[in-house]
């Protein structure tokens, strides 16, 4: 006797489990799908402001680190092509680059 009412106790927690899962999982698949669509633009929208700011503080800097960019110049120097009709004389382009 005892057992078989363990075994009912048992088979009531079952099913008040199986009902609670029915309820937690099944019934958020019945949300229409303007409101699915509503709760994806919100994430959508915070997942790009987020990025943005990510953006935006990777570019700060602190008044400390703040230094003058440094210039270098690079020279190239420009041979005439000998194949052309028009003869050139040889020249060097100074390439300015701010680091």
């Amino acid at each position: 006797m005892k057992n078989l009412i363990c075994s009912l106790a048992s088979r009531k927690r079952i099913a008040v489990c199986a009902f609670a899962w029915c309820a937690v999982v099944l019934l958020p698949a019945c949300a229409s799908r303007s409101q699915f669509q509503k709760g994806y633009d919100a994430g959508a929208s915070d997942t790009a402001k987020r990025q943005y700011w990510i953006l935006q503080n990777m570019q700060k800097r602190e008044d400390g680190q703040r230094s003058k960019p440094r210039l270098s110049l690079y020279r190239m120097p420009v041979e005439p092509d000998p194949a052309a009709t028009v003869k050139t004389v040889p020249y060097e382009i100074t390439i300015p680059v701010y680091e």
